[in-house]
C-alpha cells in the first residue's frame, strides 16, 4: 500500500468503516511510514475534537418535545383560519421529524462512540497477544532514553515512563500501535518471568468504562476480561493508561494498582 493509499482511505479508517481485507495492509504501512501516521493521527485528533463538541451537548428528549409542542401551538395561533387541520397535522409531523432525527443523531454519535472506547479494550488485549504472548517480529525502541522521547512525542511526560519502572518491574520496550483508531504508546514491562502491557495516551476526552474494582488515588480503576487477557484501565488529569496481562487477574490487577499509584 502507497501512502496516497493511505491518504484516501485515513477517512473511513478513522471511522472504522475500512473494507477489513484493507486493515492489515494500511496497519502495516503505518508501522513503516512515520510521515503517514503523523498525518492520520492528526485526523484522528480533528474526530476526536469533533465528537467532544458534539457529545459536549446534552441530549434531553424531554426538552426537545416541549420545545416541539411549543412551536406546534405557535404554529396553530399564527395560521389564517382558512389553514385546514390537515395542513397542520402535516407542519406538526414535520418538526416532530426533524427533531426525532435530531435525537436519533446524536444517540448514533453516542453509540459509534461507545464502540470506539470497547474496541480500545478488545484491540489492546489482541495487541498484547500478537506482540507480547506470540512475539510477532515487528520493530521496538529498548533504549529508554529514545522511547522516553517517544512518549514526549505523543504529549506524555517521560517522567510517566520513569515512575512506571520503578520498584519491582523493569521497562522492557516500547513502540506506537492504533487501539480504536487512535495513537497509543505501547510499553513493554517484566517482573521476573511475568510480562505487562501498558497503553498511554494524552487525555484528550475519551472515557474508558467498565467494572470498577476499586480506587487509587481517589480515582476509580476500571478492569475486565477480554479472552484470555486482563484489562485493566485508568484514567489521570493528563493520561489514559490501559494495563494488560495474559497472567493470573491478581497479578494484572495488582500490576494496574502500582500503574495508577504511580501515575
Amino acid at each position: 500500500m502507497k501512502c496516497t493509499d493511505i491518504l484516501r482511505l485515513a477517512p473511513p479508517y478513522i471511522t472504522g468503516e475500512l473494507e477489513p481485507e484493507l486493515y492489515a495492509g494500511f496497519d502495516a504501512h503505518l508501522k513503516t511510514c512515520r510521515a503517514c501516521m503523523e498525518e492520520v493521527h492528526a485526523q484522528s485528533r480533528l474526530d476526536a475534537r469533533l465528537r467532544d463538541a458534539v457529545l459536549a451537548q446534552e441530549t434531553n428528549v424531554t426538552e426537545v418535545d416541549r420545545r416541539v409542542r411549543e412551536l406546534v401551538a405557535a404554529g396553530a395561533e399564527a395560521a389564517p383560519v382558512s389553514k385546514t387541520r390537515s395542513s397542520l397535522r402535516r407542519r406538526a409531523a414535520i418538526l416532530v421529524g426533524v427533531a426525532a432525527a435530531l435525537v436519533l443523531l446524536a444517540a448514533g454519535y453516542s453509540i459509534l462512540v461507545s464502540v470506539r472506547v470497547s474496541r480500545v479494550y478488545a484491540e489492546a488485549a489482541k495487541d498484547h497477544q500478537i506482540e507480547i504472548v506470540e512475539q510477532q517480529a515487528r520493530p521496538w525502541l529498548t533504549d529508554p532514553a529514545q522511547i522516553g522521547s517517544l512518549a514526549e512525542q505523543q504529549g506524555i511526560a517521560p517522567d510517566a515512563v520513569t515512575r512506571l519502572a520503578s520498584g519491582n518491574y523493569r521497562l522492557v520496550q516500547g513502540r506506537l500501535c492504533f487501539l480504536g483508531y487512535r495513537i497509543f504508546l505501547h510499553l513493554l514491562f517484566s517482573n521476573g518471568g511475568r510480562e505487562f502491557s501498558v497503553y498511554l495516551r494524552q487525555r484528550d476526552g475519551m472515557h474508558l468504562p467498565g467494572p470498577v474494582r476499586g480506587t487509587v488515588n481517589g480515582r476509580p480503576l476500571c478492569a475486565t476480561d477480554v479472552d484470555r487477557e486482563h484489562i485493566a484501565s485508568i484514567e489521570t488529569d493528563q493520561l489514559i493508561a490501559v494495563a494488560v496481562s495474559d497472567q493470573s487477574s491478581d497479578a494484572g490487577l495488582n500490576f494496574a494498582h502500582f500503574a495508577a499509584s504511580v501515575l
